[in-house]
């Protein structure tokens, strides 16, 4: 199995941060890579609930992500599995699991992995997409900064 880990820290604050991974209006804003858009997010954010993001390519290509909260620890650790609903990947269901803290600076540092990767070529794929997501993640929240 394969994984890929990413350590970033960005301009914000711990709690917006850990919000932005769970709110739908938020989501919406970033949950998705590149040019792509999130055109719907349902989400029973506890333990056990479910969470269902649909993004849309310029194409016009609909994709639908599916999962489960497993572990939610408010601005600690947030770890969910991770399903794509079209089954056109090798890895059926793979598992993120994302570590929050408060840096010097009082920014926010989030440590993801995801893991459960049946090839190389897949959690590359992931790992470049996540990196795509946190960039328009990182935009926000300097958006959200300079107006509060």
């Amino acid at each position: 199995m394969h994984q890929f880990k990413i350590d970033v820290t960005l301009d914000a604050s711990l709690s917006f941060v850990f919000a932005a991974f769970h709110e739908p209006e938020y989501l919406a804003e970033w949950f998705a890579p590149g040019e792509c858009t999130v055109t719907q997010v349902m989400s029973d954010f506890k333990e056990n609930g479910r969470y269902r993001i649909k993004m849309m390519e310029p194409s016009g290509i609909e994709m639908s992500l599916t999962g489960e909260y497993i572990t939610i620890l408010a601005n600690e650790q947030l770890s969910f599995s991770w399903a794509w609903e079209d089954d056109l990947e090798d890895s059926v269901i793979t598992s993120v699991d994302i570590h929050f803290e408060e840096s010097e600076d009082n920014n926010a540092r989030l440590v993801l992995v995801q893991s459960g990767f049946a090839n190389k070529a897949e959690c590359d794929q992931h790992n470049y997409a996540w990196m795509s997501c946190l960039e328009k993640l990182a935009v926000l929240a300097s958006q959200k900064k300079a107006f509060s």
